[in-house]
């Protein structure tokens, strides 16, 4: 049973709202795509998972998608799972990764090598991450005073273009990656191994904590990446021919392009006002935003998506929710 679906990551979301929205010959626009481009491979790969993890039988398991967890008390450094399989017996933690190209697990340097059309790349060796994190949860676990179930980790490939090859001493790590159609004859196997440890209530325990302590990753790209709040270009799209800005005729968005009408085109506008700058705003901000002259017709259009404003009238301001 699934009991945290998987979702689009946020910074996915960001990273798509500012390559739609920055100036045009912007010098982090190839940064910014080639990072879009990875993180859109990594969703991807997790995504494809799900075929492979409906084989589980549903009243056996609990899994838990994109899981990030506080590493300490204080909530000041977290770690993150792919995918967190629990089973009465065990756990299993789940890196994916969804490569093309050939794959070199290297025991010497602990990386992993890609090569693809002729160009390296290097990453950190899979194993030793997804080892990492079985290592935080155990923690983790202790900490919130949960019952101890033994725990594998495993490297799922995803990608069935790699080719793998591993270093002559890779050794007993090997055993850890696997190509996602294994996977579920792999977490069964499991099973052979181990006696029933959780009750019903312990898993309810389980999922209660998990779900409680879970906290999304919210980077801020912008500062990440240096791109000041001028490079973010302003107004609303056509859902049509996606010139911007359109401007507002009577209730009505209007192309000044295509000539097309839309009545809620400032809905992307406004969801991506949140997830680039991720701030309260005032009316006026928001208003210079999407190129509206009237007050109110911007309180209309914000109370119209359940938007409302918190603080005095004359200081008030919206708390934009994050799209999912």
């Amino acid at each position: 049973m699934i009991k945290k679906p998987r979702t689009k990551p946020l910074k996915l979301l960001k990273l798509d709202s500012i390559l739609q929205r920055l100036v045009h010959n912007h010098l982090k626009y190839g940064e910014l795509q080639i990072e879009f481009a990875r993180y859109s491979a990594g969703y991807r790969g997790e995504v494809a998972l799900n075929y492979y993890l409906h084989d589980l039988d549903e009243n056996s398991y609990l899994i838990f998608h994109d899981l990030r967890l506080p590493r300490d008390k204080e909530k000041k450094y977290y770690f993150q799972i792919d995918c967190l399989i629990l089973h009465s017996s065990f756990g299993v933690l789940l890196e994916v990764k969804n490569l093309s190209g050939d794959l070199y697990f290297d025991h010497h340097f602990d990386q992993m090598k890609r090569t693809k059309n002729g160009v390296d790349e290097t990453f950190p060796d899979p194993v030793n991450q997804v080892q990492q994190q079985k290592s935080y949860l155990e923690s983790w676990l202790k900490r919130n005073q949960l019952p101890k179930i033994p725990l594998h980790s495993l490297v799922v490939l995803t990608n069935p273009k790699s080719f793998i090859t591993l270093s002559p001493h890779y050794g007993k790590k090997a055993a850890h990656i696997i190509r996602a159609k294994g996977l579920v004859n792999k977490v069964q196997d499991f099973t052979t191994f181990h006696q029933e440890i959780l009750s019903k209530k312990d898993h309810s325990k389980f999922t209660t904590k998990l779900l409680k302590q879970h906290e999304k990753h919210n980077p801020d790209v912008l500062k990440t990446h240096n791109i000041k709040k001028t490079d973010i270009i302003t107004g609303v799209f056509c859902p049509d021919c996606n010139h911007v800005p359109m401007h507002r005729e009577r209730s009505t968005w209007v192309c000044s392009r295509c000539y097309g009408k839309s009545n809620d085109a400032h809905i992307r506008a406004i969801q991506d006002y949140a997830l680039i700058f991720d701030e309260p705003v005032k009316n006026k901000a928001l208003r210079r935003f999407l190129h509206i002259d009237s007050s109110t017709c911007m309180k209309n259009l914000l109370k119209s998506m359940n938007i409302t404003p918190s603080g005095p009238t004359n200081s008030a301001t919206y708390q934009l929710p994050i799209p999912e």
